[in-house]
């Protein structure tokens, strides 16, 4: 819901831009801002920020070729 908010948002601003031509750099301002929030989003959404499962995560599914996994040790 957040994303698609966002799109709408984006489109206003960049119909005000080609419409008004008045305050252009504030609607730059706020267009490349919402740009930012939407492609972090996607990024996300893509698994392709550090931290989330993606391919950049630090951990990686298992395989066949790797070893297999010790059992829990009990104390």
């Amino acid at each position: 819901m957040l994303t698609y908010l966002l799109i709408v948002a984006f489109v206003i601003v960049l119909g005000l831009m080609v419409v008004r031509q008045r305050n252009l750099t504030f609607l730059m301002s706020l267009a490349g801002i919402i740009g930012a929030v939407l492609t972090m989003i996607w990024l996300q959404n893509q698994g392709l920020l550090p931290g989330t499962q993606g391919p950049l995560s630090g951990t990686r599914p298992q395989t066949l070729i790797d070893a297999p996994k010790e059992p829990a040790r009990v104390p």
